[in-house]
């Protein structure tokens, strides 16, 4: 089977490697994008040694649906086209080229949690299980018919990082699992439901900012849903933006603490706690605006932080 992959990130990278294990399809191409977007793009990654390896040709690319990317996808003649992790929508041109169809992976159990972004949010909700789907893709977003889908848990420890490389290892799995289907054309897939669907709105990283307002429990599912490699929460000091990185939930004790939320009510080594609407949150990781990470005790000395200040 002749396979072409669209991708630009770690979960292309990640797939593209079980892919090569199985030795039983080739892989014509890989379209990713142009160097100089890749520096924007969260998580991704270069594939110029792993093409160069497995003498794979590397077709770097500003947009996918421009008419000299079509013409070479026309004249590859692929049999599959795998699109992991690709952000652009891939036009009825080249979803027409190969016999067996597009096949994508959503970071969702859909028809549930369609658009983007979709694993900033299941941290963001606060879900205690999320999913990927594997699926065919058509001209309406994540509206395609189902192969297979795989679910993994998410606890209180995970951030956005270690819930992308479950949910890349569950997409790695769902596309060996079914290579055969796709290969021997004995795939049987499932529409989906339109009626169960619903949407997750985009994000941009100004959508970071955090809100005193809210719960100890959903500012630190706000801050681990977009730590590194992500644009990051923030917060207003002294008019400035102030990242947190990492957060902590306290004990009991530090909850009984008086103060406004967004209030710093002490500071120690442990790192500076911060009133809620509730109750109140631990940072452990801090930045300001153009500077440099550090850890909260030493963040608020550098910056003469005290008892009694205002995040806004």
């Amino acid at each position: 089977m002749r396979i072409a992959v669209i991708g630009p990130t770690l979960l292309t990278k990640r797939c593209l490697i079980e892919l090569l294990k199985q030795k039983k399809d080739r892989i014509i191409a890989l379209f990713t994008l142009d160097d100089s977007l890749a520096k924007k793009k969260c998580r991704s990654v270069r594939f110029d040694d792993i093409c160069s390896k497995y003498r794979i040709p590397l077709y770097k690319v500003s947009d996918i649906n421009d008419k000299k990317a079509v013409e070479i996808i026309r004249k590859l003649s692929p049999d599959v086209i795998f699109e992991l992790g690709w952000s652009q929508i891939i036009t009825k041109e080249i979803l027409q080229i190969p016999k067996k169809g597009c096949i994508g992976v959503h970071a969702s159990l859909l028809p549930k949690n369609r658009g983007g972004a979709s694993l900033n949010w299941a941290l963001i909700k606060g879900a205690k299980k999320w999913g990927v789907t594997l699926y065919y893709l058509d001209e309406d977003i994540d509206k395609g018919k189902i192969i297979d889908q795989e679910s993994f848990s998410i606890t209180m420890k995970d951030d956005i990082k270690t819930v992308h490389d479950k949910s890349d290892m569950a997409s790695a799995e769902l596309l060996t699992r079914n290579l055969d289907a796709i290969r021997n054309d004995t795939v049987k897939p499932t529409a989906q439901d339109s009626k169960k669907a619903d949407y997750l709105p985009r994000r941009s990283p100004e959508d970071g900012i955090i809100d005193w307002n809210k719960t100890s429990l959903e500012l630190y599912n706000w801050v681990r849903a977009l730590t590194h490699p992500f644009p990051g929460a923030f917060t207003l000091y002294k008019n400035k933006k102030l990242f947190i990185w990492k957060s902590y939930l306290p004990d009991k004790t530090e909850n009984a603490k008086p103060g406004q939320p967004g209030q710093i009510i002490s500071i120690d080594k442990e790192g500076i706690l911060v009133k809620t609407k509730d109750k109140s949150i631990l940072l452990k990781q801090l930045q300001s605006e153009n500077g440099i990470e550090l850890g909260a005790y030493d963040f608020a000395k550098k910056y003469t932080i005290r008892i009694g200040d205002m995040l806004q």
